[in-house]
């Protein structure tokens, strides 16, 4: 009977052990399915008193619950806690596609993503998608999800402050929509499913060099923690 009951628990916590190590063992994004070769991978994972940045080709090989393929639905997910190591300079962590090549506003270059945000934190905001600079006061543009809205946000020029439209509102949990912004010199044009803004920027932005970005930064760094999910069903650049 002894023998019997202690088998019982080592056979409990052999299936204990293998849920953990199952919950540990996350996907890896196949190539064949997304090309990130683009993109640098930002992680609100401390390192060298920095963020963890996994760099181009190496995201083929990488995954953790931060960042990890679901082939129940073919989606690459973006998890992010309030509670993450943030970049310098900013007060929320992130877990974020940055583009690698920058450009400035002349000629035309266009990021379209396909996802959905599965959960939100606290705030119930999350900046989906950027245009993004090197300097003080140069986010050009963020796509928001805001409590189940969606809304564009930019900086007519640099260091203004940002204006805000909404362009759908009560977007569910869950729900897949597209987003692609276009720029076309210092001309931008967000769409999202078939809601379009178009605006100008103007002057201050032809010197600044600039990149897109996509994926989860939280706007949540608040206790208790809490956490936000993406998920990105397509992603490309085109220029």
């Amino acid at each position: 009977m002894k023998n019997r009951f202690r088998n019982l628990i080592i056979t409990g916590l052999l299936i204990i052990s293998g849920s953990i190590d199952a919950q540990k063992n996350y996907s890896t994004v196949p190539a064949d399915k997304f090309n990130l070769n683009a993109f640098n991978l930002q992680l609100p994972v401390e390192k060298n008193n920095s963020i963890t940045i996994i760099k181009g080709a190496q995201i083929a090989n990488f995954s953790s619950e931060n960042f990890y393929f679901s082939p129940q639905d073919n989606s690459i997910r973006f998890f992010c806690t309030s509670d993450g190591k943030t970049t310098q300079g900013s007060h929320y962590p992130r877990t974020e596609l940055r583009q690698t090549d920058e450009w400035h506003f002349d000629k035309q270059h266009i990021l379209q993503v396909k996802m959905a945000v599965l959960t939100q934190p606290s705030t119930g905001k999350i900046i989906i998608g950027q245009i993004h600079g090197n300097s003080k006061g140069t986010e050009a543009l963020k796509i928001w999800w805001n409590n189940g809205d969606l809304q564009v946000g930019y900086k007519k020029e640099i260091n203004d402050k940002e204006q805000r439209i909404t362009l759908l509102k009560n977007v569910a949990l869950g729900q897949i929509f597209n987003y692609t912004i276009q720029q076309s010199n210092l001309e931008i044009q967000v769409k999202i499913n078939q809601k379009i803004v178009t605006f100008d920027l103007g002057n201050s932005w032809k010197s600044e060099s600039v990149y897109f970005k996509a994926g989860n930064y939280l706007q949540d760094n608040k206790q208790p923690v809490t956490s936000g999910m993406t998920a990105v069903y397509q992603i490309s650049i085109t220029k």
